[in-house]
């Protein structure tokens, strides 16, 4: 009787049981389905990007060929923008500013010359703007030396004087110790006043015959007498 019972209730509880695994497979195949539907879905997405990245790869690749041509165009341009303004600046010294170097220190022609340096680039040309700037003031310091110096010539009645004499040595020392020297010294390799150099050229052929020309002296000294 017990094994009845059993057997019964075995055959009332499979049937049961039958049916949720019928629904559990469909519903899995539909799950299924359905990431299947969302994998196509998410793989055309993918392709489309891929499509939009390799145009926009081509556009940029264009862009950047683009920027290319224009850098090498800007480089070109600035190029001879510089090379032109490098013609203009120096057309404007050799015609505005070169003569004020040629003539004895004149204040109103240095003053036009410095305005000539306006909106000037070009450093080769700029540099030069100092020795216009101190013009004057290179003229002014040679001319007192060589008053200083006049009246101690003088007193020794403008004898001639060796290299050894102490006049003499004070003379050299004193020349070199002068503001215009040093460019004076350097003029082969550097900008220099022309006219200046002129001044010092005859100072040292006055010194090189032993500061003994009294004439020679004055012509000097009156070449430093500036407008």
């Amino acid at each position: 009787m017990v094994i009845s019972m059993t057997v019964m209730m075995m055959a009332a509880v499979a049937p049961a049981a039958a049916q949720p695994v019928t629904q559990n497979v469909q519903q899995l195949e539909r799950d299924i389905e359905q990431h299947e539907k969302n994998i196509k879905e998410k793989e055309n997405a993918i392709k489309d990007l891929e499509e939009r990245i390799d145009n926009m790869k081509s556009q940029l690749k264009d862009l950047e060929s683009q920027k290319k041509t224009l850098e090498k165009d800007l480089k070109a341009e600035i190029k001879t923008r510089k090379d032109k303004f490098t013609t203009r600046d120096e057309l404007v010294y050799d015609q505005e500013i070169a003569d004020v170097f040629y003539n004895p220190y004149n204040k109103a022609d240095v003053e036009e010359a410095l305005d000539s340096f306006e909106g000037m680039e070009t450093k080769d040309v700029i540099k030069k703007k100092e020795l216009v700037e101190k013009y004057g003031e290179y003229t002014k310091d040679m001319k007192e030396f060589m008053e200083k110096m006049k009246k101690q010539l003088a007193a020794n009645r403008w004898k001639y004087l060796s290299s050894s004499t102490d006049l003499y040595k004070k003379f050299e020392k004193g020349l070199k110790g002068t503001k215009y020297w040093k460019v004076y010294n350097k003029k082969e390799k550097n900008e220099s006043i022309d006219y200046l150099d002129r001044v010092m050229d005859k100072i040292m052929l006055f010194k090189n015959d032993g500061l003994k020309n009294e004439s020679q002296f004055n012509e000097i000294l009156n070449m430093l007498y500036a407008n």
